[in-house]
C-alpha cells in the first residue's frame, strides 16, 4: 500500500506500481482525494510510521553479510515473477 499527501490538501492512496506486471496483469487501484481532513490524517500516519523506520544508507548495505546480499540480489532477479 502506498500513501502520499501533498500540501495538506491532496492525497493519493493505492497499490499501483509502474511495472509491466502491475500495468497489464494485476488489478490495482489508486484513490485520489482533495480533502484537508484526510490529508492531515495521512500526514500524521506517515510521520508516525517514518519515526520507527531505519534509514538505508550505503554504509548499512555494505555492512550486511554476504549471505544477505546474495539473497537480496537473487530476489531482485525474481521480481518480474513475484
Amino acid at each position: 500500500m502506498k500513501i502520499m499527501a501533498v500540501d495538506g490538501t491532496w492525497s493519493l492512496v493505492g497499490s499501483a506500481n509502474w511495472d509491466v506486471r502491475s500495468l497489464r496483469l494485476n488489478f490495482e487501484y489508486e484513490l485520489e482525494a482533495w480533502d484537508t481532513a484526510l490529508a492531515a490524517q495521512l500526514d500524521a500516519l506517515i510521520d508516525h510510521k517514518s519515526t520507527g523506520g531505519q534509514r538505508l544508507t550505503n554504509a548499512f548495505i555494505d555492512a550486511q553479510s554476504k549471505t544477505v546480499r546474495l539473497r537480496n540480489r537473487a530476489a531482485r532477479l525474481l521480481l518480474p515473477y513475484l
